[in-house]
């Protein structure tokens, strides 16, 4: 039996909400199959109120690309990008300004382009939301109810719920009307990757059809909200080793 060990660093960037709980169990169970790898999970900045939707996209983006930077500078190497829902706007955009460090970029059930019709009406009642602190104050408070009915809820802190809000509120302005074409440079061709399932609201067919010209695609039997599930972040876990033609830990 010959061992096979797998050098990797990975840069993951968690979709909306930020819930940090979950993407920690994830990098635990990505560090088991991968024991000499590094991980590093990007955080989301707490901004300044904007009125400006695309300048607080744009810096959120800029705080991420930092963190970027800094990781693949502490780790001197190429870096696995990772990015789920908006964490997918945030790494597509991140591997067209700085490919020369990005090895590999992968989106898991990306938020790119506009989302069904149940998507967009949810990002325009955040979009309210965002727009009357009172609404915001009381969904807050009210907390303890939802989460009957979602039950992931409880492991999201109250500072992610106030940044989820105000990302849903500039991705309305920003991403949920676009309809356009995804430009992808040609040197990062080849190192993009997609991870998809059916009927999802913020990654529907149109989005997957437009990055089925360019990317690398991976169908898997799973949810847009694979975090939350371990056997689903098993599949995912799965599908990012056969995108990247991995063996697993040990080889006979």
């Amino acid at each position: 039996m010959v061992e096979t060990r797998v050098l990797m660093h990975f840069f993951i960037i968690p979709g909306n909400p930020p819930a940090i709980h979950f993407y920690k169990l994830w990098a635990e169970e990505i560090k088991k199959e991968f024991p000499e790898s590094f991980i590093t999970i990007s955080s989301y900045p707490h901004l300044p109120v904007s009125h400006d939707s695309f300048e607080y996209l744009n810096k959120t983006q800029e705080i991420h690309a930092e963190a970027l930077l800094a990781f693949s500078q502490k780790v001197q190497g190429k870096v696995i990008i990772i990015g789920h829902s908006l964490g997918g706007w945030m790494a597509f955009n991140l591997l067209k300004k700085h490919s020369e460090i990005i090895e590999n970029c992968f989106l898991l059930y990306p938020f790119l382009l506009r989302p069904t019709l149940r998507g967009r009406a949810v990002l325009s009642l955040m979009h309210y939301i965002h727009k009357v602190p009172l609404l915001e104050k009381l969904l807050l408070s009210s907390r303890g109810l939802l989460e009957k009915l979602i039950d992931p809820l409880k492991y999201v802190t109250d500072g992610e719920l106030r940044i989820s809000i105000a990302l849903s509120c500039h991705e309305h302005r920003v991403i949920g009307h676009n309809n356009s074409f995804l430009e992808i440079p040609e040197v990062s061709k080849k190192k993009l990757h997609l991870i998809y399932c059916d009927k999802d609201t913020w990654c529907p067919k149109s989005t997957i059809q437009e990055m089925k010209k360019t990317a690398t695609c991976q169908k898997t039997d799973t949810s847009h909200d694979f975090i939350t599930y371990p056997k689903e972040r098993i599949l995912v876990l799965e599908a990012l080793k056969q995108l990247l033609d991995l063996p697993s830990q040990t080889r006979l």
